[in-house]
Parts: C-alpha cells; structure tokens; sequence
C-alpha cells in the first residue's frame, strides 16, 4: 500500500470490486470515463468471476486506452467476498482520495469533481457521500429515491453512535485515503450490513463524514435477483468463502530468492498437521516464482500420495505493497479456521502446526498462540505476563512469525496495521489484546532463525 505520507496528491483511486457483472461493468466505467475531473486511477478487483468478465474489461481498455490516470485489473484466484476484495484494492491503491464504486452503478458525470472539492473545502471532513436514484435498465427509468438519507455532518454522526442508523450509501463514499492508517478496511462481522459497520467504524474513530445533497450516483436495482437461478448463485458464492473447519491456512509473503521459496515450501510439507494450504503472495517481484512452484508441487504430490499440503495459491500483486499489508492480503485469500504466518527466513519444527491447532481446539477462550524462539528478539514471554508486557509495559513478547490465530480474528480487525511504522507486529497484537481476544506462547522452542 503506498505511504499514507507519500499518496499522490489529488489522485482519486476508484475501487471496483466486481463478481460477475459482465452485463453492467462498462456502463459503470463509461460513468467514470465521462467525469469532469480527470486525476483517477481506476482499480478493478475480479472476486474470481465465473462469467467473460476478465474478457469485458480487457475489450474496454482497447477502446478507451489512456483515459485514466492508471488503470489496474486484478483476477482473485479464489472467491473471497466483496468486503475482502475492496480491502484488496485499498492496499495497491496510490491516491490521495479513495472512492468506492459498485460495478453495476453509473456515476453522475460531476460526482467526483464535487466530492473533492467538498473535501478540499473542508479540511475536517474525511469521508463525503451523495444522494443516490435506483434505476432498472436504464438510467432514466427511475424507481426509488431514498428518503433515510442525512445531510448533516452532526446528525450522521448521532445516527450512527446514538441509533446505529444508516444514512450514508457505502458505495456514494469518496474518503481520505489516510483513514485507512486507524480502520485499515472493512471488517466481515456478518454476511451482510459489512458496509454500515464500515461507516459506523470511521464515525466511531471520530471522523467527519458527510453528504451531498445531490442526487450524483445511479444505483441499479436487479429483479433477476428474485429468481432461483440468482439465488442459488449466491448460495454457491457464500459457500465457497466460507472458512473450513480445521484447515491451516499458512500465509507466506516470498522474496526474489529461489532457494528461500524452495526451502520455506519443503519446510511446510514437512508438518506433521493433515490439512493445509499455502497462499504465496508474490509482492509484485522482479521475478514470478508461479512456474517453478506448481511444478514443486505436482512433485510433490506425486512423491505423497497422503499429501498434507491440500493446495496452494500463488497470487501476485500488481504493484508492491509491503509488509504488513502482504500478511492482510493473504488472510483475505484464506480459507482455513486458522492462519499461520510464515517467512522465507526461517524453518520449524515439523509439530508446530500441529501443537498450535492442538492448542486452539482444546482452548477455546484463547485466539492467538505463538511459540518460543531461538530468534532473540522479543523475549518470549507466557501466560499473563503476555498481557501485562503489551498494556502496561508496552514491549512486545509475541514473535508475529510463529504465529497462528482464528480466522475470525481477520474478520473482526481486518488484520495488520501500519500506525506504529516499523512496530506493526506489536501494534497487532496490542489491538487484539485491547479488543479482548486472549493471546499465549507454547513454551517449546519450535521456530528456528535461519
């Protein structure tokens, strides 16, 4: 994720995130394309699109070639819900400004151009919405104009933190990038409703939001979603993002050295746990290791015929992120109950995944569980002294490479932070431990320094 210091200053970064809507997404960029302001990124994340959405894209780029600032298109490899895909596409986003845009709406040729100007003129506000018209077909045809909207920056803010009352329309919202540096992204608390907790969040933080009272964006309204072919397809999407219950998911960010990737791999395969998936997030690097990895592992499963790797997926992002958004972007990309978090720079015990699990399963008030170290720093510390070391002494005793955490933890906090640069593995688990989630070490050493 670019710096929230170093942004490109007026870009308006515009997050698509799309699941087959090939009939509607060029309406949707023809909207974005005939904007009065001009300084726009537009970044498309696929949630793994069943449909030619990839195929749409591409065919509108060829005929609208340079109309953008940038213009980035990223395929998920797996299914992994809208609340996860626009968290995807805040991180490789670069602008100064933020605008959230569902794929099948049509934006108001001015939307863009007011909401920046509103935002300049108003230093303290950090997130301004819009009036919306619901459609069908056609943008003349309109259907609904909602009457739950508030105007008011002081009103917003008691509907939200007095009622928990919706007023904004999630995907009107252009914000300041820099509010990312305290929320992060979205949260997946339930199946829906994840963008109210959105908004709710931000005002929570004690940001400004506001609206225009203008009617800027078209909202599409869909009375195929009424049939059963509609509704078995999101039947099938929300089972293919559910968690798996007692799968490990191991998170390993790589580096340009192919005997670190190969070492780290061969290290995995080794764990003595039954079920597990790696996802191999390649921070945009110089060298694509994709190749090379699914020939280690047809080999791999050749040689194992009670394989415990159940699969990999090899994702890389389309420009670098860093550290820590390369551990977020893999959790959202996960399909285990728990996540492990691995580097190429060190090897385990082949029980540890089996230790951890072990221990989550037979304790169930506790969500995170590290493991001692050879490393040196920090110095290892268990029990309660975990909480007091972090709340009280604010030192970290928590070595964030050996450990593994509940999947819903991501759901909750949305996972890393930058907000202490160069301390975001104590900023992770301080936030977890102040947000009441109970963290342990297993005393073993069972994580080695290479």
């Amino acid at each position: 994720m670019a710096s929230f210091w170093n942004r490109e200053s007026g870009l308006v970064s515009v997050i698509m995130a799309t699941y087959n809507y090939e009939k509607y997404i060029c309406e949707a960029l023809d909207g974005l394309k005939n904007q009065t302001y001009s300084n726009i990124e537009i970044i498309i994340i696929d949630d793994c699109s069943t449909d030619n959405t990839k195929q749409v894209i591409d065919n509108w780029i060829k005929r609208n070639e340079g109309i953008f600032r940038d213009f980035t298109y990223v395929r998920l490899p797996r299914n992994c819900s809208q609340t996860w895909a626009l968290n995807i596409g805040f991180c490789v986003s670069k602008g100064e400004y933020i605008a959230i845009h569902d794929s099948d709406d049509i934006s108001h040729k001015e939307k863009l151009q007011k909401q920046v100007e509103y935002l300049n003129q108003n230093y303290n506000c950090a997130v301004v919405g819009t009036g919306f018209k619901a459609f069908t077909k056609h943008i003349n045809n309109i259907v609904y104009i909602p009457d739950w909207l508030s105007y008011n920056a002081e009103k917003i803010e008691s509907n939200y933190k007095n009622e928990f009352k919706h007023c904004v329309c999630f995907g009107s919202i252009l914000f300041r990038a820099n509010i990312l540096e305290n929320i992060i992204g979205c949260k997946r608390f339930v199946n829906k409703a994840n963008d109210v907790f959105f908004i709710n969040e931000i005002i929570r933080a004690d940001y400004i939001v506001s609206n225009l009272k203008e009617d800027l964006l078209y909202v599409r309204t869909h009375p195929e979603r009424a049939t059963e072919e509609y509704k078995e397809a999101m039947k099938k999407m929300k089972e293919e993002s559910k968690k798996i219950i007692g799968k490990v998911s191991v998170v390993l960010p790589i580096e340009n050295n192919r005997d670190s990737i190969l070492r780290s791999l061969k290290d995995i395969s080794d764990q003595t746990y039954s079920d597990i998936e790696i996802i191999i997030i390649d921070d945009a690097l110089e060298n694509s290791y994709e190749e090379e990895i699914i020939k280690w592992y047809s080999q791999y499963r050749q040689e194992n015929p009670s394989f415990n790797i159940k699969d990999i997926i090899y994702f890389r992002l389309p420009i670098e992120i860093g550290y820590p958004w390369v551990y977020n972007v893999g959790s959202y990309l996960s399909k285990g109950e728990f996540i492990v978090f691995n580097t190429v720079n060190s090897i385990n015990d082949n029980t540890k995944i089996s230790k951890q699990v072990e221990f989550l399963n037979d304790n169930f008030m506790y969500s995170l569980i590290g493991t001692n170290t050879t490393e040196e720093a920090p110095v290892i510390k268990f029990d309660d002294d975990i909480e007091y070391s972090y709340t009280m002494e604010y030192t970290p005793c928590v070595n964030i490479n050996t450990i593994m955490l509940r999947s819903v933890v991501v759901d909750h906090t949305a996972g890393m932070n930058k907000t202490i640069d160069k301390h975001e593995d104590f900023e992770f688990i301080y936030r977890i431990i102040n947000n009441g989630y109970r963290v342990q070490n297993l005393k073993d050493v069972l994580h080695y320094e290479v």
